[in-house]
């Protein structure tokens, strides 16, 4: 094969693939990138098995067909450092390839295309589409709330669901549970229901953008679904494994609610923070008419107290939480006021906005 392409637009592909490379497999071609030349077309390809990102751009000919995989992070450490020139790739029947930009050369020794996994293909029938700007922000009001503990594996991950005109996005840890929703334009035929791995969510948050085409969804044979916008396809397994009944847990309204800044809010919450240590997570709320104190107080590196002014005339209420996450969820949340139902010390705290639920559990008061 060979072909010649500008270096930024080469390295800019490289880069949206190369995360899904597996540098630790015991199979040394997951470690390697697949280029193909079909039709005026380079095709660059990286999977771990579990999830698989392919990318295309057009070549300007001449150029000859043909496929090689390369180490991933050799190739796009090399791409990166050359100039913003013409890159010229050429590889032969022994595996290796050739680059040369300006006055440099390199020679990277790859694998045999043939051994490198195939991503399955990606079935036109039944899918469901919607903007890649309204899935970005699904995947980024929900996608802290995922557990990183391997106890409860389905909830490594966000649930996915199509249904009713409507495409719904769920994660939790067992204490935090976010779910975000989005109406879908048009009718759809296909039904979803499936747990998608932290890492896909991660690569979509990254990969979508806000002013693009639509991002198409499938459901593929082997328990596997695949996205496609733009030039990119990620093709991803699916979590198995029930995801628990989120929409049970969520509480009914409260008349306990609170209106504050939502800045005022998120600062005085890490300020507190700051006096937390791995064994005394908890920050103290304590809501009273007119006011919300936020304090911490440890043996070890001495207390923090903040008040700030809030719109509540309720009763007052005392509860303990896990500052991070508050500080997670004011990132993300829209609008300069936030609303919040606190309902007591052993009862869920709960933000509710238009295709928005947040609910956080509490932590036991010392």
């Amino acid at each position: 094969m060979r072909l010649t392409t500008p270096q930024p637009q080469l390295l800019k592909h490289l880069q949206i693939v190369e995360h899904a490379v597996n540098d630790r497999s015991t199979l040394p071609i997951l470690a390697n990138i697949l280029l193909q030349i079909k039709e005026n077309e380079l095709i660059l390809t990286a999977t771990d098995l579990d999830v698989g990102i392919q990318c295309r751009f057009p070549v300007i000919p001449p150029l000859e067909q043909g496929s090689v995989t390369l180490p991933a992070r050799k190739l796009t450490t090399i791409i990166r450092e050359l100039p913003e020139d013409s890159i010229t790739l050429e590889a032969r029947k022994n595996q290796t390839a050739t680059l040369t930009c300006a006055q440099s050369s390199f020679r990277i020794p790859g694998l045999p295309a043939e051994d490198f996994p195939t991503l399955p293909p990606v079935d036109q029938g039944d899918t469901v589409t919607l903007p890649q700007a309204t899935l970005k922000a699904l995947i980024t009001k929900t996608a802290y709330a995922m557990s990183i503990e391997e106890t409860r594996f389905v909830l490594n991950g966000a649930l996915l669901t199509a249904q009713k005109g409507t495409l719904i996005v769920v994660a939790t840890d067992g204490r935090r549970l976010a779910v975000a929703s989005a109406p879908l334009s048009g009718t759809t035929k296909q039904t979803l229901q499936v747990v998608i791995p932290a890492k896909t969510i991660r690569e979509l948050g990254r990969l979508l953008q806000d002013e693009a085409d639509d991002v198409t969804i499938a459901l593929l044979k082997d328990n596997q679904l695949a996205f496609q916008f733009g030039s990119v396809s990620i093709v991803s397994r699916l979590i198995e494994g029930q995801f628990p009944a989120y929409d049970k847990v969520i509480p009914g309204l409260s008349k306990q609610v609170f209106s504050c800044s939502r800045r005022a809010f998120g600062d005085a919450i890490r300020r507190a923070s700051l006096m937390t240590t791995a064994t005394s997570q908890a920050v103290i709320f304590e809501l009273k008419e007119g006011r919300l104190v936020i304090s911490k107080e440890s043996p070890e590196l001495g207390s923090a107290r903040e008040e700030i002014p809030v719109a509540y005339k309720g009763a007052p209420v005392t509860a303990a939480f896990n500052p991070e996450f508050w500080l997670d969820v004011v990132k993300v949340l829209e609008g300069d006021e936030v609303s919040i139902e606190v309902n007591g010390p052993d009862q869920p705290a709960v933000i509710r906005q238009p295709d928005f639920t947040y609910l956080v559990l509490p932590m036991k008061l010392a």
